[in-house]
């Protein structure tokens, strides 16, 4: 209970101002003029004022509130190196015992550091955890914060701030002293390299913990697992190691240094990279007939591919056409057959044959230059036009390669009739057409006019024409790619109302490229990503049934068997696997690998992972607060002590807010409102009866 004096006055304060003014003015003139009684006037104009005052005694009954200790836990990546996760719980039950022990204190215990950030090793932040938290707090009774980490913490403040009513702020330290740990860093490295040419990778050996030691590390390197060099460093050296990109994908380097006895952690003496192969430029001939509005569309797709190279013949003139125009006047040159399809063949990556008829004017040994050139892993893609002429190419060494054929093709093989291409079952689940039916409405594709009945004698047949007719048919011919598209009339979508408007970019793009090889349109390709220690394993099953099993090979050279089962679209089968090792974890399903980095390697989290009192040092002493290492003192104190005085005590020095809550309120009146009027009465006869005296 507590009774305090209180003031209701019965008028404004304006009024009582005047009042006061008309008695000063009043007692000033009286002492001026040497009025008698001057002195009981002005004694009667102050009970005046103190009466209209209203004078009450207020009595309360409170309910004293705990003082709260709000205790941060790290629960960081960083935090399981060196057992300090253990002594990070054994201090935290040792704070809240002593908390439990302290009349009137209670602890509130806060889990940070163990987001989706700090999951992937972007950083800790505990300051961020604790302002997510603010609602839950009652900041009234904070008597103070204890945060129990190594120190390395991503998010401290300049101020306290809003933060300011969780002063002081104190921490607790899970580290050792004199902790000495060695890391390897990558200053500077490129992610994609192009293929044989040479990539430059800088990095640095840095210690901590102690001065930098005078004598060189050894340091060995490898790429794609087998070492390539062994070479010295200085800790804190900049070092500059230059590489040949060997193939294209991803390409693995790993630059190693040996751990030493009392090491903190020996997982960042390893540094991975991975850089991803390219071709430097994809090299596509396009050989067209008389020009047509396919032509175009082709010539403009592939010329807006910037990692494609293009040379494009236009057949202007045939050779059986007669002309007397004298060679050396013409501005056409001839058809370079033989430095085409001969001397300069294997310059190419993709040759594609749009609407060419003029077949019986390539020697056969041209033709079989072309086959020898898909065996041995180069690319062909036929687009058949509208003339029967085709059947000659397919009677060739070149036809042999090819999934179709069309050696008995007449003129009543070439269809004329309107049609809607679309996908085939295979064509839904292939890369090259998987995503043309879920990006672009495929029962509102644009029709087509006219289509070659073809005959599929093998390879895939991904979309369909007139009354289920092979359109497009893809095939894997030695070492090289074959596709045969049976009409003209892909460039009708380019002119196409937007409606109805076909994905004829997607589609020519993705069936150029996966003639080229393009390793993320494989039907076997398998790709991981890391978001910290959870990496997703997906591979493509575009024939359906059971998944290849993938075969995941840890850092320590362990190996786990992995069932890719959740299928989503596209074909794609998806895991997910929780790993504890930091390094660089493989992926195959005996055909295809992929690679992925986890862990210490990367991320804000493991740049310096010894403890340090610095980073929290200059916020402790702003807010009244200390740093203690709980090694050196495993027996926290905890005392209420002036914020003064923090600094100086011999423990963590918290404050009483002595906060509470009003349960009830009764108030008295000091003078009623009859006791008042009697005084006032009293007082204005007595004034009466003395001047009433005084005159008589």
């Amino acid at each position: 209970m507590k009774t305090s004096f209180q003031w209701f006055p019965f008028l404004p304060d304006g009024y009582y101002v005047a009042i006061a003014a008309v008695a000063i003015i009043v007692m000033a003139l009286s002492l001026w003029r040497r009025m008698p009684d001057a002195g009981w006037r002005g004694i009667f104009a102050l009970a005046l004022i103190f009466l209209l005052l209203n004078p009450v005694l207020s009595k309360e009954e409170r309910t004293g509130l705990p003082d709260k200790l709000v205790i941060v836990v790290d629960e960081s990546l960083s935090q399981k190196i060196g057992g300090r996760d253990k002594i990070a719980e054994e201090a935290l039950q040792r704070i809240v015992a002593k908390a439990d022990n302290m009349q009137g204190l209670e602890p509130v215990v806060i889990r940070a550091g163990n987001d989706a950030r700090g999951q992937r090793g972007d950083g800790t932040f505990l300051f961020t955890g604790l302002r997510d938290s603010l609602m839950s707090i009652p900041l009234s009774q904070v008597a103070g914060t204890v945060l129990i980490t190594d120190g390395q913490v991503h998010d401290v403040p300049d101020n306290l701030g809003p933060l300011e009513k969780l002063a002081p702020v104190h921490a607790v330290l899970t580290g050792k002293r004199g902790e000495f740990d060695r890391k390897v860093t990558i200053v500077m490295a490129p992610k994609y390299g192009v293929l044989d040419e040479t990539i430059r990778i800088t990095l640095r050996v840095e210690e901590f913990g102690r001065e930098q030691a005078r004598e060189a590390l050894p340091l060995n390197i490898m790429q794609d697992g087998k070492v390539v060099e062994q070479a010295s460093v200085y800790p804190g050296e900049l070092r500059d190691f230059n590489f040949k990109i060997k193939h294209p994908g991803q390409n693995i380097f790993e630059f190693t240094v040996p751990a030493e006895e009392g090491e903190l952690t020996p997982h960042n003496n390893r540094a991975p990279v991975i850089v991803n192969g390219i071709r430097d430029r994809l090299r596509v001939l396009l050989v067209s007939d008389s020009p047509h509005m396919g032509e175009r569309a082709w010539r403009n797709l592939l010329k807006s591919d910037p990692s494609i190279d293009l040379v494009h013949f236009t057949i202007l003139r045939s050779m059986m056409s007669r002309d007397t125009t004298p060679t050396s006047e013409m501005s056409l040159i001839a058809f370079p057959v033989d430095e085409l399809f001969s001397t300069r063949i294997r310059d190419f990556d993709l040759i594609i044959f749009d609407r060419y008829q003029q077949y019986s004017f390539i020697a056969p040994h041209y033709f079989n230059n072309i086959a020898s050139f898909i065996r041995d892993g180069g690319a062909f893609l036929l687009a058949l036009g509208t003339q029967d002429t085709d059947s000659v190419l397919f009677s060739t060494e070149l036809g042999k390669e090819m999934p179709v054929n069309l050696q008995t093709l007449s003129k009543n093989d070439i269809l004329k009739k309107t049609f809607r291409p679309a996908l085939t079952t295979e064509g839904m689940s292939h890369p090259i057409t998987a995503d043309l039916d879920r990006n672009k409405d495929a029962a509102n594709w644009g029709q087509w006019h006219t289509s070659v009945d073809i005959k599929q004698i093998k390879g895939q047949r991904l979309m369909k024409g007139l009354d289920g007719r092979p359109l497009l048919v893809i095939d894997k011919a030695g070492e090289g790619r074959v596709a045969v598209l049976g009409s003209d009339n892909i460039w009708l979508w380019s002119k196409a109302q937007p409606h109805t408007r076909g994905p004829y970019t997607e589609l020519l793009r993705n069936l150029s490229h996966w003639l080229m090889k393009e390793p993320e349109l494989e039907e076997d390709y398998i790709k991981a990503e890391a978001e910290g220690y959870v990496i997703t394993v997906s591979q493509r099953n575009i024939a359906g049934g059971t998944p290849k099993p993938v075969r995941m090979t840890a850092p320590d050279g362990s190996e786990k068997i992995i069932k890719t089962e959740n299928r989503i679209d596209g074909g794609w089968m998806v895991a997910r696997e929780t790993v504890e090792q930091s390094g660089i974890y493989k992926f195959s399903n005996g055909t295809r690998e992929s690679y992925v980095v986890v862990g210490a390697s990367q991320g804000v989290e493991f740049e310096a992972v010894h403890t340090t009192e610095e980073v929290l040092q200059p916020i402790a002493e702003k807010s009244g607060g200390q740093v203690v290492w709980f090694t050196d003192n495993n027996d926290v104190d905890l005392h209420f002590a002036a914020r003064g005085d923090a600094a100086k005590a011999g423990g963590l020095a918290l404050r009483r807010n002595n906060a509470y809550t009003v349960d009830s309120v009764t108030t008295a009146a000091l003078l009623p409102n009859g006791w008042m009027l009697l005084i006032l009465l009293a007082g204005l006869v007595a004034v009466w009866w003395r001047e009433g005296g005084k005159r008589a």
